[in-house]
């Protein structure tokens, strides 16, 4: 069987995914013999679902849900048929919670809402019944966000709250704090309370300057100053402040890398939208662009394409000038 380190050259791109061995289309040959599983097996699925992840960052989650979908039926084939001690049971049973809030993200990305809380609650229930807290902050955290676009600012709230319970129960650290409190910011801020969201924006900070150490899971590394800048940034423009949003997302743009290009045209089309509510025609054309130009070359996130959509319906009332009028045609012509 391959290394982790091999197997991470296979996945190099998103359709090779679908090439991993145990994705075969005849699974049921794994039947026909003993399947025993041991630490190369368990580095291959810990790999695995940690190149999903990274692929989401790069692309979005539009093609890889399904993906993801199978190799979590195959990890619970596996927990149900495979021959395993209990140290490696207990791990198969952590990779099946992981890809399950993973397998969420990404259909919250691809808008699929309704799925996405399905396998949202699936995870916080194994989160629970197996006493992971690691596992439930993660969740709750994807759950807050969540529900921030889904206009449910109190649950949001709700869902912050209680992942920082958790979190103080394995002791997290710093990095953690930082994306709890902005999820908690982004909640408070879609409910119009500006004091509580300014404060928590400001304790997000506060962990985030604490820097990054060894103890970071590895679902914070997408948290680095251009993503925080970023989701300020949407907070002020919930929270009504569209110029300063307008500043703040634009130095996000600036600061993000190419290893998370998909949270880079999330943050371009949120300022196109923040620059329209300010007025700046100007920026929202060349946000809505630059955003377009990423989809254009291999993005596949339906919530990105959702937000220029906004953005081109956001346009419509100022549609007198010419500026306004191409940028309303380029996004019609160029989203679904």
């Amino acid at each position: 069987m391959a290394s982790p380190e091999g197997q991470r050259g296979i996945l190099a791109s998103e359709p090779a995914v679908t090439g991993l061995p145990w994705l075969s289309p005849t699974p049921a040959r794994a039947t026909t013999s003993e399947l025993r599983i041991g630490r190369d097996e368990i580095g291959l699925l810990h790999a695995t679902a940690a190149d999903l992840d990274a692929i989401d960052q790069q692309f979005g989650g539009d093609r890889l849900w399904r993906t993801a979908k199978t190799h979590l039926m195959w990890v619970h084939h596996v927990i149900d048929h495979g021959v395993y001690t209990e140290d490696i049971g207990q791990e198969l049973h952590t990779i099946a919670g992981q890809l399950t809030t993973s397998l969420g993200w990404f259909c919250y990305d691809a808008e699929q809402q309704t799925e996405a809380r399905v396998y949202f609650s699936e995870a916080l229930n194994t989160a629970m019944i197996s006493g992971d807290d690691q596992l439930a902050t993660r969740t709750l955290s994807n759950m807050a966000r969540q529900s921030v676009d889904l206009d449910k600012g109190r649950e949001a709230v709700r869902f912050a709250r209680t992942a920082e319970r958790h979190a103080s129960l394995w002791g997290a650290p710093p990095r953690v704090t930082a994306l709890l409190m902005i999820r908690l910011a982004q909640g408070y801020a879609r409910l119009g309370d500006e004091v509580s969201a300014s404060h928590a924006i400001k304790r997000a900070w506060r962990a985030f300057d604490q820097g990054t150490s060894d103890r970071d899971p590895e679902w914070t590394g997408f948290l680095n100053e251009a993503e925080l800048v970023c989701l300020e940034g949407m907070c002020r423009s919930d929270l009504g402040h569209h110029r300063q949003a307008v500043r703040v997302l634009d130095r996000s743009a600036t600061l993000q890398d190419i290893e998370h290009s998909r949270n880079r045209g999330m943050c371009l089309a949120r300022l196109a939208n923040a620059a329209v509510q300010a007025r700046d025609f100007d920026r929202t054309a060349d946000a809505a662009k630059e955003s377009l130009r990423l989809i254009e070359g291999g993005q596949s996130s339906t919530r990105n394409r959702r937000q220029l959509a906004l953005v081109r319906d956001s346009l419509q009332a100022h549609g007198a000038s010419p500026q306004v009028r191409d940028t309303i045609e380029m996004l019609t012509s160029r989203i679904a």
